[in-house]
């Protein structure tokens, strides 16, 4: 964690950058305690506990034209909370998610999940199924910080340079899917309540260079969540390397 902050926030002290990992550790440990409660609440409470109305009209927008959208997020704030309000809005939801080691553990994950009203798809068995929620207008959820050195795309974070999965730009492109990145703030420290923040103005290009395109659109992606995590640095949960030779043992 450390070395991630001394990119993300480098005007900053080691000492100043310690606390703000400290927090981020105290903010992924307060998102557990929501997890194991969001099974519970009512639809209702879920839609409530989303600010951020103006970017729910948003995305009604988006979905006009009838392609779906790729919402791409980061494990930042309460992402499972923007999930469930989604869910609970009415929007159909897929949302892509790696498959834990231990059994019980995974079956519990998925579980309450889909309780929260998500269609769950595994990462290992992710393909045309992603495909058809876009073609049926839907929204496909997926998280892009997981660093996957000699298997991604090689963008630009932070000033250095970082390869992450391709997949969100490349169903964009393919499907023609409008792209979102999205990231849910929370607001005050003592509740769970989170702000939604979503950039509305990455578009995918179509040049007819593939690579170069998917390279575009991920880079853009990045730029968004780079600006959300400037904004609030302590709920991002990078708690692996994310850049340098460090990620190359951790990002598959």
């Amino acid at each position: 964690m450390n070395a991630n902050y001394s990119r993300v926030l480098p005007a900053l002290s080691a000492a100043e950058r310690r606390g703000t990992a400290r927090r981020s550790l105290v903010n992924y440990c307060k998102y557990l305690v929501d997890f194991i409660r969001f099974p519970r609440l009512s639809p209702q409470t879920l839609v409530t506990s989303v600010e951020g109305e103006t970017r729910f009209e948003g995305l009604n927008r988006v979905l006009e034209g009838g392609k779906g959208a790729v919402i791409v997020c980061m494990h930042f704030g309460n992402w499972d909370l923007g999930a469930g309000a989604a869910a609970a809005r009415g929007y159909p939801l897929t949302v892509v998610a790696e498959t834990f080691p231990d059994p019980r553990l995974d079956a519990m994950v998925a579980g309450a999940r889909t309780r929260l009203g998500m269609n769950i798809v595994k990462m290992e068995k992710a393909g045309p199924s992603l495909v058809r929620s876009l073609k049926k207008n839907g929204l496909l959820a997926l998280l892009i910080d997981r660093p996957v050195p000699g298997d991604g795309v090689k963008v630009t974070f932070f000033g250095e340079e970082v390869e992450v999965p391709a997949g969100p730009a490349r169903l964009a492109l393919r499907t023609g899917a409008a792209v979102v990145p999205c990231a849910f703030a929370r607001i005050d420290p003592r509740r769970s309540e989170v702000e939604c923040l979503c950039d509305f103005d990455v578009a995918p290009v179509v040049t007819g260079d593939t690579e170069e395109d998917i390279r575009a659109l991920t880079q853009a992606i990045m730029d968004s969540h780079e600006r959300f995590i400037r904004r609030f640095p302590d709920q991002w949960y990078m708690f692996r390397p994310m850049w340098g030779r460090e990620a190359a043992g951790t990002g598959r």
